[in-house]
């Protein structure tokens, strides 16, 4: 049956898919085929790029698309310094080659792999580490639920031998001891299952990977399925030589590829933190067969996957090696993060002087996403000199064809595009391109392309676009340099009617400039903008506050040409060009309140000349912008040579000084207004509400509130508010006129401007009439007690601290201060710090000189479990893209060096399950071993998160804190400019701080004056802990310093004197010959095991001391450690097991047990007294000898009794000797000491009573800490639990420990920054 369709079906306009049209990139493809970009190269700076992606795998040329792939996070590098030899095993009639992985499993290798050296180097990686959080996430989903099920039929194989217990044995049935401990071990297994399937948390893949060099070429094999046969597997190289890559699974899709570096000891296994990167190459330089563009690219890898993409120090001046070394054409980096200081940073002098002033690349960045408010441009795109930072443009063919829109909408910048000026008054932004597509992702993702939109893409067209210019010049052997390109693109644009008069990048018109003015002798010349003030120079007028825009304001300018390689100092090509460089100006105003000379003649040296800006008569609220624009008079069709930037936003004052109202504004799609104010001295918040209400039916829209003050050397999201409103939802959008409030409350900063930005969201469609009123309000702290404008520091040893407070706007209702301290700060210094050069492969700067790492080792000990901490390194915070070092970073470990996480420059909160210790490893680097060797005791802030919040009370008066029931507080107003004093009173019970804080400790938190919540904060106050209080020395005997009674005088006369000397010569010689023995019993254990001077010492003390329990306790103890390599327990050989029977029979002997049990059997009084106390200690040291060798005669029966032939007899002497134990023990099982623990094990495994070890051991794991003191404990517990799970034949849960117990003690240690 065929169906007629009453309209024909219209083609997808895919042209909308991936614009080209808006750039004239199509057309010019069309007129110049043959400049489709090849021979251009293009480095990806970004999230990794996909080599198996759609479009991506070929170019127009058939050579491979992906020419190289660099991880310069260093996220996937593994460690493979260990070098193991073949050897050989026979299997039946096959003969096997293996070698052992890290992990400790035995791969089997390929005899035909050429190694010449017969060595191989072996690495561990675990396989999530390489993954981003959603494939991760995805992965483990889908594995569990393969895992339950067989997790499922165990549990209900357990159940039925339960049942089936049950059912043999009635209620009326008296069932045996035994049988009761078979039934308790039965419903143990029931519960250990449950509770492994709680905590079931999937491992994942644990990769062997294993390095060797064939005489030519490093080696890499990679045991991607855990199946330990590594025949035929793929033998990867760098990828640059062989263009290899591998996938890890068709589960996971994720495509690798690998580096070696460091001769053969790090493998970089090469994978994707994110979609974005290929998303972005795609963009830029996708190949498919009827859409031919561009060549070559290089994937560099920025995005660290251990911080969720988010790219690093370290990774970016990785990334700037790459490029000099890889001798890219062009590069794009959709990255980007605000910054306090403009055009400054390692990074950014790296890219600015080295990248593209030296060797020529040209470099495209996005501009960022934090749009639409001005002054949101992000580093590098943003805010960088030479770098082309680039805008996102939304067309009618995008919208069509990725949007979906019921109604179309004007063309224009995306809202949430960046805008400049930066705070050095540069624009910015320097040129538009299409800021969205659907095109590739990567095969992990599951899906062929997708859309994304942002600078993030537009970047990446423009850098397309660029490219093919490039193919061009070169096609006809035409050089060129970035600054050529950079001004034949701005003066080539088509305008947008934009904020800056930055315009939409246009191919073929950048080529006709190119080709028009190629001659030109300056076309490689840039010319910069640099206005004088401290302590940084400025590239454009910036007049934003108050004073700056009241009166008329002269700034000189200076004009300095820059010519390319000028920083190059063994470089001379450029004197000639420089001494014949004369350029004749003609400088031109674009507004009437703008003034400068006329002309300027400007040689190589540079220029200055003034420009007078006069603000007075522009309208307060409002934003004005200018240029003075450079025209070289011999040929002005060029454009403009240099642009002197000049940004007003004047403020307007407010009049009644708190209040402010905008109504009836209108607003279509993608509509934005801005106002500007001068926030009201002393204001601390602002209440603001919008207002929407309409007669006539509209659509339902998103509105965009975003509000910005700048502080100087500060980043602009420091003062930065927005929130996203929906506007006109349901019944409100129907024309009742029924009127849509919405209110929000954030804290502002007195004094400067802000700027309140209202836009439309670009996509939502109708008319929408807004109001706002915004209401400031200021509460000040104004004493001595007063840190910074937020900030307040309390003395915890004053009984009370004074805050004098202000209403300095106006009548303020409903003040309630509170406080509440909710973290703890610790300051720690580090235990260890090196400092030594990075490898020459991947740490050597364009300007050769070598990058030094500075690594810092904090240990701290945490006395509870399931506490949040969260280091913090001040030095280093929040500074990225204008830190002055390459790069920090750090990695939290356990005692076990398990990693806990990452930390980079911004704070993060770690969550620590386990009490114990910790470790932190932070590393700095930089070039110059000077200034690191400065940072060798840089302290580390710890912030612990209370358990208890801790409340402050404050009073209204001084007496009040002492004699008043509850806080007083103030009254609930104050009256404009009215200043009253409250006083914060410090804790008076010392219990209330935490058990773990020590003095000088200091406690944080929030001070607030009202209760609604206002984002952004109100007050942060900071306590500091006094020194505890001195405890009472108990005087009911009477005076005397030494708590005794009074100093007796003695009337003794000369012979007691003597009697005294004689027993206090008698007490320090016993307690010599005391300290002696004890010294020796400790000796003991130093000696080897057969040594003769060790059995001669044993004899000896056992004769002089025949009843000193210790002498045979170590005995014990020596035997015990003795038996076999490991160390084990079970390794007791028999004739050892006999010599422990007669030693712990002996030691029993000499206690008298029933005395011991009599005393234990009486509660003892708390308060001892000194006999009563030695007594205590010295019936814990006889209790603490028998559980010694009543345990110990367990472990030596357990030896005895499956090999002996009256095994039955041993056996119930084993139960018997257990019966005594348990008499002895204070839990059974005995969770809190190990020792004792596997005693208790020892006799659950003898009885095959799996389920009752593996739950002990759990409950172990959940109460016991991990320390240093306890490592070994714990590796032996993790043992024994696998071993049980064996026994039990829980095979999947036998596999899933023996891979965690990889993750929870590293075979390699600790893991590559």
């Amino acid at each position: 049956m065929s169906y007629k369709l009453s309209n024909s079906i219209p083609d997808f306009p895919t042209f909308g898919l991936l614009p080209k049209e808006e750039t004239e990139a199509a057309s010019f493809l069309k007129k110049h085929p043959e400049y489709d970009g090849r021979g251009i190269t293009i480095a990806i700076l970004d999230t990794g790029v996909d080599p198996g992606a759609a479009g991506l795998q070929t170019t127009t040329e058939g050579k491979p698309k992906i020419i190289d792939i660099i991880d310069c996070s260093g996220s996937g590098d593994v460690t493979t310094k260990v070098i193991v030899k073949p050897v050989i095993k026979e299997n039946g009639d096959e003969t096997l080659y293996t070698i052992q992985g890290l992990t400790g499993r035995t791969l089997i290798i390929d005899p035909s792999w050429n190694n010449p050296s017969g060595e191989f180097r072996v690495g561990i990686k675990r396989l999530y580490e390489l993954f981003p959080n959603t494939l991760v996430k995805r992965l483990q989903q889908e594995r569990k639920e393969n895992f339950v099920k067989e997790h499922y039929r165990l549990q209900a194989e357990a159940q039925q031998n339960l049942s089936t217990w049950e059912e043999s044995h009635s209620a009326s049935s008296n069932p045996s001891e035994s049988d009761l401990a078979t039934k308790a071990d039965l419903e143990a297994r029931l519960e250990v299952l449950k509770d492994l399937l709680k905590n079931y948390d999937d491992p994942g893949i644990i990769l062997d990977v294993v390095v060797f060099f064939d005489g030519s070429d490093w080696r890499v094999v990679i045991d991607v399925d855990e199946s330990c046969d590594l025949r035929g597997a793929p033998l990867l190289t760098d990828y640059k030589k062989e263009r290899q890559y591998h996938t890890f699974s068709k589960e996971d899709k994720m495509n690798f590829s690998v580096n070696i570096y460091d001769e053969g000891n790090t493998v970089s296994i090469v994978t994707m933190s994110h979609t974005h990167g290929t998303h972005v190459a795609a963009i830029s330089a996708a190949y498919h067969p009827d859409e031919p563009i561009l060549n070559g690219i290089i994937s560099i890898k920025i995005g660290d996957t251990r911080i969720d993409g988010m790219e690093t120090g370290a990774a970016l001046a990785r990334a700037a090696i790459s490029l000099v070394e890889t001798k890219c054409d062009l590069a794009n980096m959709s990255f980007g993060e605000a910054t306090s200081v403009p055009d400054h940073g390692h990074f950014i002098r790296l890219i600015r002087d080295e990248v593209i002033g030296k060797y020529g690349c040209i470099f495209i960045s996005s501009a960022g996403n934090n749009g639409p408010a001005l002054s949101t441009v992000s580093a590098p795109g943003g805010t960088s000199s030479d770098i082309i930072g680039v805008g996102a443009y939304v067309s009618h063919s995008m919208i069509q064809a990725e949007y979906a829109l019921l109604e179309s909408v004007p063309e224009r910048s995306y809202t949430w595009s960046s805008q400049g000026p930066a705070p050095d008054g540069d624009i910015g932004v320097e040129i538009y391109a299409p800021g969205g597509a659907i095109t590739s992702t990567p095969q992990y993702s599951l899906t062929k392309a997708q859309l994304m939109n942002g600078t993030s893409m537009s970047s990446p067209n423009a850098t397309g676009c660029v490219a093919l210019l490039l193919s061009g010049l070169k096609a006809v052997n035409r050089k060129y340099s970035p600054y050529m390109i950079k001004n034949a693109l701005v003066n080539s644009s088509k305008q947008i009617n934009e904020n800056f008069g930055v315009g939409l990048l246009q191919v073929e018109k950048a080529w006709e400039y190119l080709e028009k003015f190629y001659e030109i002798p300056d076309k490689d010349v840039i010319y910069e903008v640099k206005i004088s003030d401290t302590p940084r120079n400025k590239r454009g007028i910036y007049l934003r506050e108050s004073h700056e825009t009241s009166s008329p304001q002269t700034i000189n300018v200076f004009i300095r040409p820059k010519f390319m390689k000028e920083l190059d100092p063994t470089s001379g090509e450029n004197n000639q060009k420089k001494f014949e460089l004369e350029s004749r100006l003609a400088l031109i105003s674009t507004q009437t309140w703008v003034r400068t000379t006329d002309f300027l003649f400007l040689g190589s040296g540079g220029r200055s000349f003034d420009v007078k800006v006069d603000p007075t008569n522009l309208s307060p609220g409002g934003f004005y912008f200018a240029e003075v624009q450079g025209y070289d008079t011999t040929c002005p069709e060029r454009g403009p040579l240099f642009r002197v930037p000049i940004t007003i936003t004047k403020p307007s004052i407010l009049t009644n000084g708190s209040k402010v109202c905008f109504n009836k504004l209108t607003f279509g799609p993608g509509q934005i207004e801005r106002k500007f104010i001068k926030v009201p001295e002393g204001a601390t918040y602002a209440d603001v509400t919008l207002k929407f209400a309409t007669n006539q039916t509209t659509s339902p829209a998103l509105f965009w509130l975003h509000m910005i003050q700048l502080l100087p050397l500060r980043r602009f999201t420091h003062l930065e508010r927005e929130y996203t409103l929906y506007f006109a939802k349901g019944s409100y959008g129907d024309g009742s006129g029924d009127e849509q409030i919405e209110k929000r409350s954030f804290s502002v900063c007195g004094g400067l401007t802000m700027e309140i930005c209202l836009a439309q969201f670009w996509s939502s469609i109708g008319n929408h009439d807004m109001s706002l009123e915004f209401v400031f309000h200021g509460i000040q702290i104004s004493n001595s007690a007063l840190s910074g404008s937020r900030s307040v520091f309390i003395n915890g040893g004053y009984p009370y601290n004074r805050l004098d407070i202000v209403a300095p706007i106006k009548r303020e209702e409903g003040i309630y201060p509170s406080i509440q301290l909710e973290t703890i700060r610790k300051e720690i210094r580090p235990t260890e710090s090196t400092l030594k050069p990075l490898g020459l492969d991947r740490d050597v700067l364009p300007n050769s000189r070598r990058v030094h790492a500075l690594t810092l080792t904090y240990k701290f000990s945490t006395p509870e479990k399931n506490l949040s901490v969260s280091p913090k390194f001040p030095a280093f915070f929040d500074l990225l893209y204008d830190s002055y070092f390459e790069d920090f970073f750090a990695i939290l470990y356990d005692a076990n060096k398990k990693v806990i996480g990452y930390l980079d420059i911004y704070a993060k909160t770690f969550k620590l399950e386990f009490k114990g210790d910790y470790i932190i490893r932070a590393q700095v680097r930089h070039q110059s071993q000077e200034l690191l060797e400065k940072l060798n005791n840089t302290v580390c802030f710890l912030d612990y998160n209370l358990t208890k919040k801790i409340n402050l009370d404050v009073y209204g008066q001084i007496h009040d804190v002492f004699t008043a029931e509850k806080p007083t507080g103030v009254k609930n107003y104050l009256e404009k400019g009215e200043r009253k004093a409250i006083y914060v009173a410090s804790p008076n019970d010392y219990s209330v701080y935490p058990k773990d804080s020590k003095p000088g400790d200091l406690l944080r938190g929030r001070l607030n004056f009202v209760n609604s919540k206002i984002d952004g904060g109100q007050f942060s106050i900071t306590l500091l802990i006094p020194p505890a209080p001195t405890k009472s020395k108990d005087s009911s005997n009477g005076g005397g310093d030494d708590g005794k009674g009074p100093a007796s005088i003695s009337n003794s006369g000369p012979s007691g004197s003597t009697d005294k000397l004689e027993k206090k010569d008698e007490k320090i010689n016993d307690e010599l010959s005391e300290a002696i023995r004890d010294l020796q019993i400790s000796y003991l254990k130093k000696f080897p095991a057969e040594s003769t001077a060790k059995e001669d010492l044993f004899s000896e003390l056992e004769d002089r001391y025949p009843s000193h329990l210790p002498i045979f306790q170590t005995k014990l103890d020596l035997l015990l450690e003795s038996s076999g390599s490991s160390g084990e327990k079970e390794s007791l050989s028999p004739e050892t097991a006999n010599k422990i029977l007669v030693i712990s029979d002996e030691l029993l002997k000499k206690i008298d047990l029933v005395e011991l049990a009599q005393y234990y059997g009486v509660k003892q009084d708390t308060n001892l007294n000194e006999a009563a106390k030695k007594k205590k200690k010295e019936n814990d040291d006889k209790k603490k000898a028998v559980i010694l060798a009543l345990g110990s005669k367990i472990q030596a029966l357990a030896i005895l009794a499956p090999t002996s032939s009256s095994s039955d007899n041993l056996s119930t002497q084993l139960e018997e000797t257990w019966k005594q134990l348990a008499q002895w023990l204070d839990a059974v099982p005995p969770i809190t000491d190990f020792k004792q623990l596997q005693i208790y094990l020892i006799r659950e495994k003898l009885e095959k009573r799996y389920g009752n070890a593996l739950k002990a051991l759990g409950k172990w794991f959940g109460e016991t800490g991990l320390g240093n003191d306890n490592i070994k404990d714990y590796e032996k517990a993790l043992k024994l639990k696998i071993e049980f799970l064996k026994e039990i034949e829980w095979k999947n849960w036998e596999k899933y420990e023996e891979k965690w117990k990889t993750i929870r003690i590293p075979p390699g240690g600790y893991v590559p920054f």
